[in-house]
């Protein structure tokens, strides 16, 4: 009879040498093995045992794909190289190449001119100085089954555009072993699929599609946040004693006033705030709730909060700092 120690390898043994199960389903080019047995007693009362045959099956590529999209983006009139994020997942169970298309869709107010698409390099934020201009038909991107990519539309904003204007726009992707798709479910494609497997077009129809829309704002707004560190040694290393100065720079763009701004951040773990070290564009700010028109700034014991003037005009920049020193 098996130990508790035999039962336990042999467990082991079976979660080491199954193969991974993913949302996509076995994945492609996995091979399923089944053998049955009977036991009896021959005529003499002896034990015996009779197995069948193996039989075996290798399990097919399935191709599906997802869209989903990360929204819409504001834009200005005139503006270039403005993005629109797509986030497209590998449904299926092979690794499978994509191809993309965007399209300028109709009913809309305006069509993006310089249409381009690029994938990210994985950090979700469009830059074309580290991302990859996409090319049909030369760098399709592969993904694993279950695995991600973001793609993003770059397009330019033609100027006379009015406020609240939008210019919808789609991302298709379509699994490149389908070709052009359009090939119902459940179509085959022998020999197409990962090791040779057949590949199956899936309940997606191997393609999908989304969209998301460039709105005209006559006023847009981004917070950068960057640091500096100076330690006890008159070096920049981050030890005990080192004093963080954090710089939290509030842009507001466009044509247009925004109201009740305000800029907060936490003091992060395992640092203390440094008392009055607060700034507002180069102004020493005071730690205390002050009245309205000494300062709009304050300490509260967790983290800082400063109000921005009200209104605010655009253009504008507002660039607050603080320090914090590390335990």
């Amino acid at each position: 009879m098996p130990t508790p120690s035999m039962r336990t390898v042999a467990t082991l043994a079976l979660v080491l040498l199954s193969p991974p199960v993913l949302a996509a389903g076995t994945v492609a080019n996995t091979t399923i093995n089944n053998t049955a047995s009977a036991t009896y007693n021959d005529p003499s009362g002896t034990p015996q045992t009779a197995n069948s045959n193996t039989v075996s099956v290798v399990v097919d590529e399935l191709l599906n794909v997802a869209i989903a999209d990360g929204g819409n983006t504001s834009v200005f009139s005139p503006d270039a190289d403005r993005a629109l994020a797509f986030t497209v997942t590998n449904t299926g169970n092979g690794n499978e190449a994509f191809e993309f298309v965007a399209t300028n869709l109709g009913g809309d107010d305006f069509d993006a001119s310089g249409v381009q698409i690029w994938l990210d390099d994985g950090d979700g934020q469009f830059n074309s100085a580290s991302d990859t201009l996409y090319a049909f038909g030369a760098n399709e991107p592969v993904l694993a089954p279950d695995a991600s990519r973001v793609v993003f539309i770059v397009g330019d904003i033609a100027a006379a555009q009015p406020n609240g204007d939008t210019a919808a726009l789609s991302l298709r992707a379509t699994a490149v072993t389908a070709g052009a798709a359009g090939d119902p479910a459940g179509t085959s494609y022998g020999g197409a699929g990962d090791g040779g497997t057949d590949a199956v077009v899936g309940a997606s129809a191997a393609s999908a599609l989304d969209q998301a829309s460039y709105v005209v704002s006559a006023v847009t707004t981004s917070l950068a946040k960057s640091q500096s560190i100076a330690d006890p040694f008159g070096g920049s290393r981050a030890v005990p004693g080192a004093v963080i100065t954090y710089t939290l720079t509030f842009t507001v763009n466009g044509v247009g006033n925004i109201t009740a701004a305000q800029v907060a951040d936490a003091i992060p773990a395992n640092t203390t705030y440094v008392a009055n070290s607060i700034t507002l564009n180069g102004a020493a700010q005071t730690d205390a709730a002050d009245a309205p028109g000494v300062d709009n700034s304050r300490y509260t014991g967790a983290g800082i909060e400063v109000n921005l003037a009200s209104p605010l005009a655009a253009p504008s920049t507002q660039t607050v700092t603080f320090k914090v020193t590390i335990n």
